[in-house]
C-alpha cells in the first residue's frame, strides 16, 4: 500500500525532482461532505464560468476533496475520476524530504501553508491549461477557493514567497502574472526569499 501510493505521488527513485509556512487569512477551504461527483461544501455555489481560465483548456473546471498531502505543491484529491494526484500548475515549492529528496530550506513551511489552507477533507476547484498529465501521472492544475485573486492558491504561494516559478510550457497561461507575484515576494524578503536567499 505505502509503496503504491510513493508510485501515484510520483516520489520513488527516479521520480520528478522538480517538486521540490503560516498565514492563511482570507481562505476558506471549505469542508466536504462526501468525495469524488456531488461534492458539499460552500464553494459548490461558484460558478466555474466565473473562475479565471484557459482557452482550450484539456478538461473542464471541477470541485473536488482533498483526501491526502505529499508536500507545498502536490496533493492527492478524490475527484469525478477517482483519485487522482494534482501537481500544481506553475509553481514549485522546496523539497521537504518526502519520499525520496532531500530537504530543502522553507520547504516544511511550504508544506505546512499548503496543508493548513486545505485541511484533509476540504474542498476547491481544479482548472486546467494546455497539458492535464505529466510524464508521472500526475495531473496538473490551478488550485482556487473563489473567484478572488486571494483566492488563486498559486499566487498565494508566490505572494508568500512559499514558492518559485516554474513553468512548463504549453501550461503557460498565467506566467507573468505568476513572474510578477514573485518579484513582488522576492523584493519584499518573503518566505524563501528572505529565509533562504531563493529556492534553492
Amino acid at each position: 500500500m505505502t509503496l503504491s501510493l510513493l508510485a501515484l505521488l510520483g516520489c520513488l527513485p527516479g521520480a520528478q525532482d522538480d517538486d521540490s509556512g503560516q498565514d492563511v487569512t482570507g481562505l476558506d477551504g471549505g469542508t466536504a461532505d462526501g468525495g469524488g461527483t456531488g461534492v458539499a461544501c460552500d464553494l459548490d455555489q461558484v460558478d466555474p464560468a466565473d473562475l479565471p481560465s484557459v482557452a482550450g483548456a484539456c478538461r473542464e473546471p471541477e470541485l473536488v476533496t482533498v483526501v491526502f498531502h505529499a508536500d507545498g505543491d502536490t496533493f492527492v484529491v478524490d475527484s469525478s475520476r477517482g483519485s487522482e494526484t494534482i501537481r500544481f500548475i506553475g509553481v514549485d515549492t522546496p523539497e521537504t524530504g518526502y519520499g525520496s529528496t532531500d530537504e530543502e530550506c522553507f520547504g516544511p513551511e511550504a508544506s505546512e501553508f499548503t496543508k493548513a489552507a486545505f485541511p484533509l477533507g476540504s474542498c476547491l476547484w481544479l482548472t486546467f491549461d494546455q497539458e492535464c498529465v505529466d510524464p508521472y501521472d500526475r495531473t496538473l492544475a490551478y488550485l482556487h477557493t473563489g473567484t478572488g485573486e486571494q483566492d488563486f492558491f498559486q499566487r498565494r504561494l508566490l505572494h508568500g514567497g512559499y514558492a518559485s516559478v516554474l513553468i512548463y510550457s504549453p501550461n503557460d497561461a498565467f506566467e507573468d502574472t505568476f513572474r510578477d507575484d514573485e518579484a513582488a515576494a522576492q523584493a519584499a524578503g518573503a518566505g524563501l526569499w528572505g529565509e533562504c536567499g531563493g529556492n534553492e
